[in-house]
C-alpha cells in the first residue's frame, strides 16, 4: 500500500482507508459463486479488480481491440477499492488525513436484502429484513471509529454504492424496493458516489457506470484515434430491450419503433446479446452511428449513454436526470458541447419523429460533438491501472482520479462550514 511522502504533492489530498472486517468487503467476492445470491454467480465480473475477464485474447470474430472486458457496471465498488489500493495519498496517519474512506461493499451486501428469497441457505450473518442493511457497519464504527467520527460528525468520510440511490431508500413500512441503507444516521452524514444520485440529495454524487473498456495509455490514444475516423452509415442508434409488459405506452419503445421503422437507424436488441457483459455488439453499432438514443428506463440514467460516448457518438437525452443533473464532476456544464436533448413531450406518437430533429444538425456541427466527446473520453473511464508522472500527478485523469479530486473538494468545503458554525 503505497503511503503518503509527506511532501506537498499530498497537500489536501490524503484519505485514510479503513480496515474493515472482510465481512463487508472481500469475503463478498469469496461467495461470489452462487453463494451471495443462489441464481447469481458474479465470480467473472469480480476478476481483475472488478474489471472483469479481459477480452484480449477472445476469438477475432469477438473481438474489438485491446483493452476491453466483460465489465459489469454493478463491481463500481471493488473498482474504487482496488484504485484505492494504489493511491498515492494513503495515509495510516489518523491525525493527518483530509478525508476517510469506508470500503463497504454497499451494493453487493445488498443482494442479500434485495433478494432474501435467493440466500436463506447462505447468509454470512444472520438477519435478512431491508431495514438491518448496514446497521452492522454503523456498529463497528461506533466500536472502532467513535472519536473520529465525533471530528466532523462523519462529515470527512466518504464511501462507494454500486448501485443507483433507488436501490437505498426503502420506506420504513417495508413496503416497496430495495433497502433502507440511505436513512440510516450514519449513512446520511457521509458522502456517497453512486452511477445514479437523487439530484436533490446533497451528500450523493454520481459518477461513470463503469463500461467495458479499461485501457492503458497507448490503448486510449489508438482508439481515440479509431472513433474519430470510424465509418458511420447510420443517423442514429438504439440500444435496449423490448419490454413486453409496457409495449404500447412506455417511451422507450416508441422510440424504438420508431428506430425500427428507419433505414437511418441501427438496433442492438440487449435482452438477448446482454451487452453489458459482451461489448462488441452495442460498441459496433454506436461507431457506426452519429447519435445514440438514451431514454429513461427503470431509472432515469443508463450505463448505454457512456458506451456511446466512448464509441464517439453523440447521446441524445430525453429528461435532464439522464445526465445533466447527475455526472457535475466528468461532464461539462453546457450539454450542448457533448449531447443533444429533446424533450419527451416532444415525441409524440403521432408528431416528430426525432430522426427528423437529428437530422437538422449539420456535418460540421456533428463533428464538432464528436471531437469535444474525444476529449472527454479519459474522464469517463477507469482505467486499469494509475499512470502518473514522477511528481505523481495523473497527466490524463479518468473516472477515478475525478472522482476523488471531486470529493476531497466536497469533503474540504464541508469541514470549513463545520467550523465557520
Amino acid at each position: 500500500m503505497p503511503q503518503v511522502d509527506g511532501g506537498d504533492r499530498c497537500l489536501g489530498r490524503k484519505i485514510y482507508m479503513y480496515t474493515l472486517p472482510s465481512r463487508y468487503n472481500t469475503n463478498l467476492l469469496r461467495n461470489c459463486e452462487f453463494g451471495v445470491v443462489q441464481w447469481l454467480n458474479f465470480c467473472p465480473h469480480a476478476a481483475n479488480g472488478g474489471l472483469g475477464q479481459s477480452h484480449d485474447n477472445v476469438p477475432a470474430e469477438m473481438s474489438i481491440g485491446e483493452g476491453w472486458y466483460s465489465t459489469d457496471a454493478y463491481m463500481l465498488e471493488v473498482i474504487f477499492h482496488s484504485r484505492m489500493r494504489q493511491y498515492s495519498c494513503l495515509t495510516t496517519d489518523t491525525s493527518m488525513a483530509d478525508a476517510f474512506f469506508v470500503p463497504y461493499y454497499t451494493g453487493l451486501d445488498a443482494l442479500y436484502y434485495l433478494y432474501p428469497e435467493g440466500n436463506l441457505t447462505n447468509r454470512l450473518y444472520s438477519g435478512n429484513r431491508s431495514k438491518q442493511h448496514g446497521q452492522d457497519l454503523i456498529a463497528w464504527l461506533e466500536e472502532n471509529a467513535r472519536d473520529l467520527w465525533k471530528r466532523h460528525g462523519g462529515k470527512d468520510h466518504f464511501m462507494v454504492m454500486g448501485r443507483t440511490s433507488w436501490d437505498f431508500i426503502k420506506n420504513g413500512d417495508g413496503r416497496g424496493w430495495g433497502t433502507g441503507i440511505s436513512y440510516l444516521p450514519h449513512i446520511s452524514n457521509m458522502s456517497t458516489l453512486l452511477i445514479e444520485k437523487r439530484p436533490w440529495v446533497e451528500n450523493e454524487q454520481a459518477v461513470p457506470y463503469p463500461t467495458a473498456f479499461h485501457p492503458t495509455s497507448q490503448q486510449l490514444q489508438n482508439w481515440i484515434s479509431k472513433i474519430k475516423t470510424s465509418k458511420r452509415t447510420y443517423l442514429l442508434a438504439y440500444a435496449g430491450g423490448i419490454r413486453p409488459t409496457m409495449q404500447d405506452t412506455s417511451f422507450r419503445n416508441r422510440l424504438l419503433k420508431q428506430c425500427l421503422n428507419s433505414s437511418s437507424c441501427i438496433t442492438v436488441d440487449c435482452g438477448k446479446l446482454k451487452c453489458s457483459h459482451n461489448p462488441k455488439p452495442i460498441t459496433n453499432a454506436f461507431l457506426q452511428s452519429n447519435f445514440c438514443l438514451q431514454p429513461r428506463g427503470d431509472t432515469p440514467t443508463r450505463r448505454s449513454a457512456f458506451d456511446a460516448m466512448i464509441a464517439g457518438c453523440i447521446p441524445v437525452f430525453f429528461h435532464e436526470d439522464s445526465a445533466y443533473t447527475q455526472y457535475t464532476w466528468h461532464l461539462p456544464e453546457d450539454p450542448h458541447n457533448y449531447s443533444v436533448y429533446i424533450s419527451e413531450d416532444d415525441v409524440k406518437p403521432e408528431g416528430m419523429r426525432v430522426e427528423d430533429l437529428l437530422r437538422l444538425y449539420s456535418k460540421n456541427k456533428i463533428v464538432q460533438l464528436r471531437d469535444s466527446i474525444a476529449q472527454l473520453i479519459p474522464r469517463l473511464l477507469y482505467s486499469n491501472r494509475q499512470f502518473v508522472t514522477e511528481s505523481g500527478e495523473n497527466p490524463n485523469p479518468d473516472a477515478f482520479d475525478i472522482s476523488i479530486l471531486g470529493i476531497l473538494k466536497k469533503i474540504g468545503k464541508l469541514k470549513l462550514k463545520i467550523s465557520d458554525e
